[in-house]
């Protein structure tokens, strides 16, 4: 999806205008949205993904879904508000459609690609990476890469899974994700100093992940360097005191920081 720039006020604006256009009263005769209407209801629905409010997003794709079944982007839009929810079969009949409509959209594919890798079709997930990798979009290129390194950690296929997070590294050092998946793919063959590498220079790239914060402290902790360990360990706590990781923060920091074996 591409990224709108959207002031806080300019959103709560789109917010209003969205309300209305999918809150109309059942009784009244609905009258046919224009193209200007359908296109700001997706750009808001886009909004409220990037907002992390995939159930909001997905009652506005859906209602505009009525209006244009076959324009790709509300299909992938509408997808991707399900695989946000983790309701993977769901959301594979929209994907599929979206790169039906749209077949060289690298960005459809790495999305298809996704929701094939959690229903377990390793072979369609691997078919639409290589896909997207041809893309001539360089943001659906990297994406490729690192769902494709996903995919491999999947596969248990570890030592391939760092050399394609390598690769994608390579593309772009600042890339989170493609720093966190490597420091997994090092840890789980052992390498626990190349891992804990990477997991600081992920934290160091986005310091407020609790995700990071808690495998860094957990990683430190099996090298022995406790007192640093726990100090990351108590930073997820604090990044995330209501959820899950941080709930097995408190856990690992309540049972003597002892890493499981």
């Amino acid at each position: 999806m591409r990224r709108v720039a959207t002031s806080a006020r300019n959103k709560a604006v789109l917010a209003l205008v969205l309300a209305a256009a999918i809150a109309a009263p059942a009784c009244a005769p609905k009258k046919p949205r224009t193209s200007a209407e359908i296109l700001l209801t997706v750009r808001m629905a886009q909004v409220l993904l990037r907002d992390n409010r995939p159930v909001d997003a997905e009652k506005a794709f859906r209602d505009v879904l009525k209006d244009e079944p076959k324009n790709p982007e509300i299909n992938d839009g509408l997808g991707v508000s399900l695989l946000m929810q983790a309701r993977y079969k769901e959301a594979l009949p929209f994907l599929q459609k979206a790169v039906q409509l749209a077949p060289q959209n690298g960005s459809y594919r790495n999305n298809l690609g996704v929701a094939q890798m959690e229903l377990g079709d390793f072979a369609g997930a691997e078919s639409a990476f290589r896909v997207a990798e041809e893309s001539p979009n360089s943001d659906d290129r990297l994406s490729a890469s690192i769902n494709w390194g996903r995919l491999r950690t999947r596969q248990g296929r570890d030592k391939e899974a760092e050399e394609i997070f390598s690769q994608a590294l390579a593309r772009d050092p600042q890339s989170f994700a493609a720093m966190l998946g490597r420091a997994g793919a090092r840890e789980a063959q052992g390498q626990m100093e190349g891992a804990a590498e990477d997991y600081l220079a992920a934290v160091k790239l986005q310091p407020s992940s609790p995700e990071a914060n808690l495998r860094l402290g957990l990683c430190l902790v099996t090298l022995k360097k406790t007192d640093l360990g726990r100090r990351y360990l108590q930073r997820a706590v604090e990044l995330d005191p209501t959820g899950d990781t941080g709930a097995r923060a408190r856990m690992l920091l309540e049972s003597g920081d002892k890493a499981p074996s």
